[in-house]
């Protein structure tokens, strides 16, 4: 070792310990309080929590079907437990029966002596969800994919059993239904990494009927039969048989049924003080289907939430933390449909929640996964300081839960460290993402009137919907880091009254302006990279991205007034801020024009600063599209369709337009606002979007008297 470096590290070590050069970021809460509430929290405990929910996915007897599943169970008798208070269980129609697998094991019995590939009783993702019961012994053929009407071609599949390597329920769709196979055996795996991962066997599933109206029609119902899935190891296997040219026969033995029984929803709650009957709710899903089983989709939610929620009685207790203002609702339920019907059952609850967090995989080991955890944030159409308060949290857990080079003097260490001793001391790895749904918040966001929702969840997950997903893959340390950021943005939002929801507003409008200045660099940005065919428009677009973005956060900033709790001083300093930010927008915009008329000279294009509206623009800003009331709608806009013609809107921007078209604004400022949040969308598109939906009577389009020429709109 050089001797000037071993003196230099000498000193280094005996050097005092000096203030941190990257010190903790400050939050709503003192560090003392943040301190507490990380010592109650046990990651272990969380984790007990999911092995006793869900130790391994298993094959549920019957009596839970005529009772109460396992985990409903377990979440009441635990809640109880913990001291919560209004613990309960509800039953809510399922609309359906419940299928149920009980048995099912898949033989190879030529050549050679019989040999059991996969069994029901040893991983129940072996047999696809909707099967029924056969008893069938036939050749095994191997029709490559399976889910094309090529794949078939010159092959002879009735009376046998056809291996694939494409999804098992499109395969059964055509083997099975269109060219008389008589069951199905996939290898595919489309949510998890079979290449790395050649054992693990992927959830999936048969659609077993016409459908609730169809069968109300009269239309019978497709054939249906079972399906087998495998592992990529057992799928390759089988399929090398066959390329060796061996007459391979397998003997397929299912026994499935069906139950009459309802969805289970458990509620539990954190009384208010009785100040206001505002709520603030927790959802997390107990079952993603009954016959799924997840560890980590989804126990892990309810399970953190158990153990958050214990840990904040224990801090309310204690009187670390103050009982809060607004009672604090958990439902722990079957996805989406179980929150769904308890918003439906308790309108009067709904009316009164001001923003809910819905924990959705929560626990995974991030070593194992090379993972993140994701936090989901409201969409541009419900701007809300839950964003805010929320992303907060999320940055001083992964700001103190990692070693910071400029700290290295004091200690080469996390300084504040949230660690189970269970657990891993892995890093707090995260992000802060826009809207994704497929989730219970979705259920929230589209509440009337809608509630603000963010979801968290880790991803990517390597045993995701697939037989791998057990407690082995999960980590007390990062599920501690989960409760800590459920009870830290919990307390905040329920126990907000005005000085707090003022105190709210202020970091959100720190938020804001930086958000604002990201969304003028990228409009700054498309003007300075323009050609000459292209720099108008993208002008055009920069000028509606910016001011999108103040519309935006200017709502994001005033929404915290709906935790003033009606005080009119702190709605007044609320608005203020909002007012102050509004005072920038000026300036960005005149930073736009100044760099398009940088580029129009540079690029020798003529100069026109103010773009006029084209004809079809003028006639969408004249039509004001409204939903009728009581139609409800599904998250999402129709899907494309192969072979079919594009819808005009898909996905999010379906979503969104529906959502900003609040009967109020134009569909020409409804293709702004979704062009702002997605990037440019043809109007074209959004009108067609909207006279769709008008011809399905979910909407109507009213159309405005133009202005007379000459008038000017107010600025």
């Amino acid at each position: 070792m050089h001797r000037s470096w071993f003196v230099a590290v000498l000193l280094l070590a005996a050097a005092p310990a000096a203030a941190q050069e990257q010190p903790d970021p400050k939050t709503l809460l003192s560090q003392a309080t943040l301190n507490a509430i990380a010592n109650q929290l046990s990651g272990a405990q969380a984790l007990h929590n999911v092995m006793e929910m869900c130790p391994y996915e298993r094959n549920r007897p019957a009596d839970e079907y005529q009772g109460t599943y396992r985990e409903a169970a377990y979440a009441e008798a635990k809640a109880k437990e913990y001291g919560f208070s209004d613990v309960h269980i509800e039953r809510f129609p399922l609309g359906s029966k419940q299928w149920a697998g009980e048995m099912a094991e898949l033989w190879v019995t030529e050549p050679g002596t019989p040999q059991l590939i996969t069994s029901f009783r040893d991983v129940t993702a072996t047999l696809a969800t909707g099967s029924h019961s056969a008893d069938v012994t036939a050749d095994l053929v191997y029709v490559g994919r399976g889910d094309s009407a090529d794949d078939y071609k010159d092959k002879d599949v009735k009376g046998k059993i056809v291996l694939c390597s494409g999804p098992v329920g499109a395969a059964h769709n055509l083997a099975v239904r269109q060219f008389g196979a008589e069951g199905v055996v996939s290898f595919f795996n489309g949510t998890g990494k079979p290449v790395d991962r050649p054992d693990q066997i992927g959830w999936s599933g048969i659609a077993g009927g016409p459908g609730a109206a169809a069968a109300a029609s009269g239309t019978p119902a497709p054939k249906t039969t079972f399906g087998f899935i495998l592992s990529l190891r057992m799928g390759l296997d089988l399929l090398s048989r066959i390329e060796k040219h061996q007459h391979v026969k397998v003997h397929a033995i299912v026994k499935a049924t069906e139950y009459d029984t309802p969805m289970q929803v458990v509620v539990a709650t954190i009384p208010g003080d009785g100040s206001t009957n505002e709520e603030f709710h927790f959802t997390a899903h107990l079952f993603e289907g009954i016959a799924k089983q997840g560890a980590n989709d989804n126990c892990g939610g309810p399970a953190t939430q158990l153990e958050a929620g214990r840990a904040w009685i224990a801090l309310i207790n204690s009187g670390v933390l103050p009982k809060p203002r607004r009672t604090v609702r958990f439902l722990w339920v079957p996805e989406i449909s179980g929150t769904r019907a308890y918003l439906k059952a308790h309108t009067d609850l709904a009316a009164h929640a001001v923003a809910s967090v819905s924990t959705d995989m929560v626990g995974a080991n991030q070593s194992i996964n090379h993972n993140s955890l994701h936090l989901n944030q409201t969409m541009y159409s419900l701007p809300s300081v839950l964003n805010d308060v929320s992303r907060q949290f999320f940055e001083y857990v992964g700001d103190t839960n990692r070693e910071k080079l400029h700290n290295r003097r004091v200690a080469y260490a996390f300084s504040n460290p949230i660690v189970d001793p269970a657990g891993t001391h892995d890093p707090f790895w995260y992000h802060i993402e826009k809207f994704y749904g497929s989730s219970d918040h979705q259920v929230h966001l589209d509440w009337d009137p809608r509630i603000p929702a963010v979801q968290f969840g880790n991803w990517p997950d390597a045993v995701y919907h697939s037989s791998d997903d057990s407690p082995a893959n999960q980590d007390p340390t990062q599920m501690k880091r989960s409760a800590f950021l459920m009870v830290t943005i919990g307390s905040t939002i329920a126990g907000a009254g005005p000085a707090d929801a003022v105190a709210i507003s202020q970091v959100a409008l720190g938020y804001a302006q930086q958000r604002l200045a990201a969304d003028l660099g990228s409009a700054l940005l498309s003007i300075s990279t323009s050609t000459a065919d292209t720099l108008n428009q993208n002008y055009k677009e920069a000028l509606n991205a910016v001011g999108q973005a103040y519309v935006r956060e200017g709502a994001e900033v005033r929404s915290a007034a709906t935790l003033a709790t009606g005080d009119k001083d702190a709605t007044a300093s609320i608005s203020s801020f909002e007012q102050s930010l509004r005072e920038s927008a000026p300036l960005d915009i005149a930073r736009v024009k100044m760099s398009y008329r940088l580029a129009a000279v540079r690029l020798k294009v003529p100069i026109a600063e103010a773009p006029a509206l084209t004809d079809d623009e003028k006639a969408a800003s004249l039509l004001i599209p409204t939903k009728k009331p009581g139609i409800e709608t599904q998250p999402f806009g129709p899907r494309a369709i192969p072979g079919a013609p594009p819808p005009p809107l898909t996905g999010y921007s379906a979503l969104e337009a529906r959502n900003f078209a609040d009967g109020k604004q134009s569909i020409l400022d409804v293709r702004n606002a979704i062009s702002a949040e997605f990037g440019p969308v043809a109007l074209s598109n959004v009108v067609q979007f909207f006279r769709d939906a008008e011809k399905a009577g979910t909407f109507t389009i009213a159309e405005k008297a133009p202005e007379p020429v000459g008038k000017k709109k107010a600025q």
